[in-house]
């Protein structure tokens, strides 16, 4: 964990690896990274020091490879796409990822600059207009994706039942200490193994799994005029884009959630049956959230309530095969 007196000066060791005249850094927060806003006379930027929130990710993420790959992939979306996504610069020695060793503690931190993108996050729910246009963007990453040849020594983590069954077990504390109830935590058993049985009937064929964005939540784009951008690609790698559409779809309402998958299908076609899938990854998406922040102690009376209520609703309901994604007024439409 990095303090305060020390995350300026790599952020200013960073900055003078790349060819810009900073003017102003400020702090934005620390979840995934830590994040800086740069102003430059270059222009605006975004600067990322590659240290996880204490224990929040194994060190897969810190990789300078792993952050390499990252960056070529938003590098090729600036540059075959109509996207708008942050670009990513170069250091002055020609490398995506720029290393600062710190003196007194000898530790190396993996650091990125991108340019910076206008826009804001919504304070209200999506309307259906606007989760049309958020179906039909993930499509578009979807499409470049399946279309995109991966370039050499390109490597992220893979979203597999190996990985879900990490996340699940990362929660198995949490019965010790009272923030998941046992017959709580044996209903996510129950559901992670019909999710997996799920998994091993897809297999990993180039039409359902491939490179995805995995956390295009409602903080992770923003909207500009008319249009929506994605950020935050930091958690990106491998796996199946129902599984994408689902992590984004839990921040949409109901009554909406319709007019999401028509968005998706004017780019993409979705296979026969998705939605049953889609649920199953819903809650998989939901497991991963606790998993992520569970070493937060900021977050265990949230994980505690939200594991309460998806107990007697979802949890069940997925267990049971009923359908529970739409509103009940569109529950016939797909």
């Amino acid at each position: 964990m990095v303090h305060t007196d020390a995350k300026e000066h790599i952020a200013l060791a960073a900055l003078n690896q790349y060819p810009v005249v900073a003017e102003e850094i400020r702090f934005l927060g620390h979840s995934g990274n830590m994040t800086f806003y740069v102003k430059a006379l270059e222009g605006n930027f975004l600067l990322r020091i590659h240290q996880a929130f204490s224990g929040l990710l194994d060190d897969i993420w810190q990789r300078p490879d792993v952050i390499e790959s990252e960056l070529k992939w938003l590098a090729a979306l600036r540059r075959e796409t109509d996207i708008i996504v942050q670009e990513p610069l170069q250091n002055l020695e020609g490398r995506w990822v720029t290393q600062v060793l710190v003196d007194d503690t000898q530790n190396v931190f993996n650091c990125s600059l991108l340019r910076w993108i206008d826009g804001h996050v919504s304070d209200t729910f999506l309307t259906s207009q606007q989760a049309h246009q958020l179906g039909s963007l993930i499509a578009q990453l979807h499409r470049h994706a399946r279309a995109w040849k991966l370039p050499q020594n390109f490597v992220r983590p893979a979203f597999d039942e190996n990985h879900f069954r990490t996340a699940l077990s990362t929660l198995y504390p949490a019965i010790t200490i009272g923030v998941i109830l046992p017959e709580h935590y044996e209903m996510l058993t129950v559901v992670a193994r019909k999710i997996e049985s799920t998994m091993k009937m897809l297999g990993q064929a180039p039409d359902v799994w491939g490179l995805i964005h995995a956390d295009l939540h409602d903080k992770n784009y923003l909207f500009y005029n008319e249009q929506i951008r994605p950020i935050d690609f930091a958690r990106c790698g491998f796996g199946y884009y129902l599984y994408d559409i689902a992590e984004s779809i839990q921040y949409l309402l109901p009554e909406v959630r319709c007019s999401f998958f028509e968005g998706y299908q004017t780019i993409c076609k979705l296979p026969e049956h998705y939605l049953q899938t889609v649920e199953g990854f819903f809650i998989m998406a939901t497991i991963y959230n606790y998993s992520f922040h569970f070493n937060n102690p900021e977050e265990h009376k949230n994980i505690s309530d939200d594991t309460q209520h998806i107990a007697s609703t979802l949890l069940r309901q997925y267990i049971d095969g009923e359908s529970f994604l739409l509103g009940q007024e569109t529950q016939n439409v797909l």
